[in-house]
């Protein structure tokens, strides 16, 4: 599947229902399709998102982007990590969603 059609799945999915995931890192965040954008309620502690307390937005744009790099990321690719990380703050919670439509 293609970051596009991932992404329509995704929007497709989560249009109909909240998901609540979990990052690698232990992160709970709820995520939401509102107005056009999908949205991340993310909890400021590692417990559930019912305590919610911080809002993210993720971009079509931003997703495709960390999708894009996916694969090389999850074999350990060098550097791109960083790159990454560097480019988009959002990237734990769009691997979590990768992992959980993909």
């Amino acid at each position: 599947m293609n970051g596009e059609a991932l992404w329509d799945s995704i929007i497709s999915d989560i249009s109909c229902s909240d998901v609540e995931l979990q990052t690698t890192t232990g992160l709970w965040f709820r995520a939401f399709y509102e107005r056009d954008k999908l949205y991340v309620g993310m909890a400021m502690k590692h417990t559930p998102s019912s305590n919610l307390s911080k809002q993210r937005q993720i971009s079509k744009r931003d997703f495709l982007f960390v999708y894009s790099y996916y694969d090389r990321w999850t074999n350990g690719e060098n550097g791109v990590r960083h790159e990454v990380s560097r480019k988009s703050r959002n990237t734990a919670y769009v691997f979590a969603l990768i992992e959980k439509f993909k």
